[in-house]
């Protein structure tokens, strides 16, 4: 029987975080790919940043430019980032211009000087930077077809990926885009003053690639790509698993209020007026993990880590002691310009390094204004919540509620596919007073008592008294 499996076509990692989890593992070596965008959008960074990760590990990179920049301009914007290295220029990385040959002989003298400089220097990557200037020499459409195809087919033959570089946007029907391997497309999306860098890619074939549009960032060390949760989670073959017991909450009488608490693995949603004691209650939550050797992450939009310590030492919860010793940590991030989707990134990796076992997010809606599409916010909610109940790890999210309201508690946060468990606080009008209530939504695989309770905060901590009275309607989100 004939082994395919020996034919199957090697994998090129490139090295850039987030890059070969959007590729399906990496770019099909030998193989001729695109990378196009307007001026700035990173395309020169990427391929050299693959270029010179390659270079330190032994590899011949030659980058051929068909532009009329120095590649003194070149190398000094390369400079700037921690992938380059001065040692490899001119011995493992190869800088050699071929504008000229276009300009001499048209696309018949370029791929002649090309086929030339792969049999002289044998390089396992070729970028060509300034592709453009191919099309912007008018060839016709036959002659820059068969200079596309004469391209693939040397590359292949010589075993060399390629990389071409083009300022263009867009999936055209033009020979470069069809007869290429692979289209990557670095773009920006802009809502107001706001601006974030995405990659999407268009095919690739002989790989099973991520679709739809990714974030990512350049900083010093280069490209840094984020793939959106929501396609890595719909490729995940993991599933949560059943409840394997209950998590106390840490509150005198609730526990008991709840049967024993909410169950491990669920996803829990705190809703109420500002002040009446979500992140209180979260915090007790968080502390009753510590007590018993968990390890415990939070996630916060507005109040800073002294600020929560703090908040949780005033009613006597002292987790700075946990904190200083790594058993919890405090990611946090004002809702301003932060990417939802590194955040995403980063949260889970804390989760799995860490193996963390209980996570407040202290603001779903700060969550929600740092998601830059519209409509986003549901569906990546609905993926990092099925993320955390595959690892198994209890979750507190808090919600703010109005001040005042008329009717039944309105919130999305109430969906099922989001959200197992659902505790609503708010206060109540009692003879005049101001009292906080504390009553269960929803509860998932166990029962609970439905009635509402008086929630007590003191310098003690949070605890339970009697039912509300029912005579006395609340005064807010009745």
């Amino acid at each position: 029987m004939h082994n395919r499996s020996s034919e199957r076509i090697p994998l090129l990692s490139t090295h850039v975080p987030g890059l070969d989890d959007i590729l399906g593992g990496g770019f099909p070596a030998h193989s001729l790919y695109l990378i196009q965008g307007l001026a700035g959008s990173g395309k020169t960074t990427l391929a050299c940043q693959i270029g010179f990760q390659h270079a330190h590990q032994g590899k011949k990179v030659l980058i051929l430019t068909l532009i009329a920049e120095t590649h003194g301009k070149m190398l000094n914007h390369l400079s700037n980032f921690s992938f380059f290295d001065e040692r490899l220029v001119d011995e493992r990385i190869l800088f050699i211009g071929a504008y000229a040959d276009l300009l001499r002989g048209g696309l018949r003298e370029l791929l002649k000087s090309i086929a030339a400089t792969l049999a002289e220097q044998r390089p396992d990557i070729m970028i060509i930077d300034g592709f453009r200037t191919v099309r912007e020499a008018k060839p016709s459409d036959v002659a820059l077809s068969e200079f596309m195809l004469s391209l693939n087919s040397l590359v292949s033959t010589m075993e060399c990926t390629t990389f071409l570089l083009s300022p263009t946007e867009g999936n055209q029907a033009d020979s470069e885009n069809t007869l290429v391997d692979g289209l990557i497309e670095l773009s920006q999306y802009e809502r107001g003053l706001q601006l974030i860098r995405e990659i999407k890619v268009f095919k690739l074939r002989g790989s099973k690639h991520l679709l739809g549009r990714h974030v990512f960032e350049v900083g010093e060390d280069g490209i840094e790509i984020y793939p959106r949760l929501e396609a890595v989670s719909s490729l995940s073959p993991a599933m949560p698993t059943a409840a394997a017991g209950r998590v106390s909450f840490g509150i005198p009488g609730w526990d008991g209020l709840t049967k024993g608490g909410v169950a491990q693995g669920s996803t829990t949603a705190l809703l109420g007026n500002p002040g009446v004691g979500k992140t209180l209650m979260a915090l007790h939550f968080i502390h009753e993990g510590l007590q018993r050797g968990e390890t415990a992450l939070i996630v916060g939009f507005y109040e800073s880590p002294q600020r929560l310590l703090e908040k949780a030492r005033s009613v006597g919860l002292d987790l700075a002691p946990y904190f200083n010793q790594g058993a919890l940590q405090i990611i946090w991030h004002p809702p301003l310009e932060v990417l939802v989707d590194s955040l995403a990134n980063g949260l889970l990796r804390n989760v799995e390094q860490r193996g963390v076992t209980r996570l407040l997010i202290d603001g779903i809606d700060g969550l929600r204004e740092i998601v830059m599409h519209e409509g986003r916010s549901r569906s990546l909610l609905a993926a990092l919540v099925n993320e955390l109940r595959v690892r198994n790890v209890t979750t507190f999210f808090t919600q703010e509620l109005p001040y005042f309201g008329t009717g039944p508690v309105q919130s999305d946060v109430t969906a099922s596919m989001l959200f197992e468990n659902i505790v609503l606080l708010r206060y109540v009008d009692v003879a005049g007073v101001n009292l906080r209530q504390i009553g269960v939504l929803k509860l998932r695989e166990n029962s609970y008592d439905a009635a509402n309770h008086v929630l007590l905060i003191s310098d003690q901590g949070m605890s339970i008294d009697g039912p509300v009275p029912p005579t006395v309607p609340p005064i807010l989100n009745r």
